[in-house]
């Protein structure tokens, strides 16, 4: 796997308890929306038994030509302590791309993504991806959250879903009525009622699955049980760390 020195040049607060970090990107450093990389620290401020790497979608879409970016919830452990207090500048090696979650190339089958929470990640790069490419794939984003203030990229996707025609944007807030601001959308829980309505036909899309092992799971058995096939199901697990 190639390795490509770079540094750390911004980071930003996403949502409530998640940061993006942004990467200098290098030359040579291609990739596929949906891949990851593998970020490594080489002198940590801070350090446990996990090491000083760990796995990251790439949040940005491949045309993006000048930076490289990541967002994580911040969960504190060493690495992302490490991440959000060294200077600006300092050095970072990357590894990768890797991963084959990404969009099929058949344009007549649909795509529904279901993410949940920091889940978004790989669909962000690959709905950029479409739209900056124009393809013609219909795309249905399910993405479920607590509430507003934890989700990350929710206007981002708001305003995409108005300026494209080919995606249709479907948040859902669980527990709503804790949230500071207003919600008149969905609030359900990502089930086969949920999808039907939604994604109409369940016999027609791919579906992509994204977030923690217990949602992916959940979300999994429940796509199946409505009666997908289950060799239309791809999912990526975002395990904590």
């Amino acid at each position: 796997m190639p390795k490509f020195n770079t540094k750390l040049v911004e980071r930003l607060q996403a949502a409530e308890g998640t940061m993006s970090f942004f990467f200098e990107r290098p030359a040579n450093f291609n990739f596929k929306a949906g891949q990851f990389f593998t970020v490594i620290l080489p002198n940590p401020p801070y350090s446990d038994e996990k090491g000083n790497r760990r796995t990251f979608s790439i949040v940005s879409a491949p045309q993006e030509t000048t930076r490289l970016q990541m967002t994580t919830r911040m969960t504190g452990s060493a690495l992302k302590r490490s991440l959000a207090e060294i200077p600006l500048g300092a050095p970072v090696d990357l590894l990768g791309p890797s991963g084959n979650f990404t969009l099929h190339a058949e344009a007549t089958i649909p795509a529904v993504f279901i993410a949940g929470g920091i889940g978004i990640t790989p669909f962000r790069s690959m709905i950029l991806d479409a739209a900056a490419r124009n393809l013609p794939h219909h795309i249905t984003l399910i993405y479920s959250n607590r509430h507003l203030e934890v989700a990350a990229f929710h206007e981002e996707l708001q305003q995409l879903a108005w300026t494209s025609k080919n995606f249709k944007y479907v948040p859902t807030l669980t527990q709503a009525g804790k949230s500071s601001r207003p919600w008149s959308g969905e609030r359900r829980y990502v089930n086969a009622e949920f999808l039907r309505a939604h994604a109409g036909d369940l016999d027609k899309p791919i579906f992509y699955l994204a977030g923690p092992p217990g949602l992916v799971a959940g979300v999994s058995k429940t796509v199946t049980e409505a009666g997908v096939n289950p060799e239309h199901v791809l999912a990526e697990e975002f395990e904590g760390y």
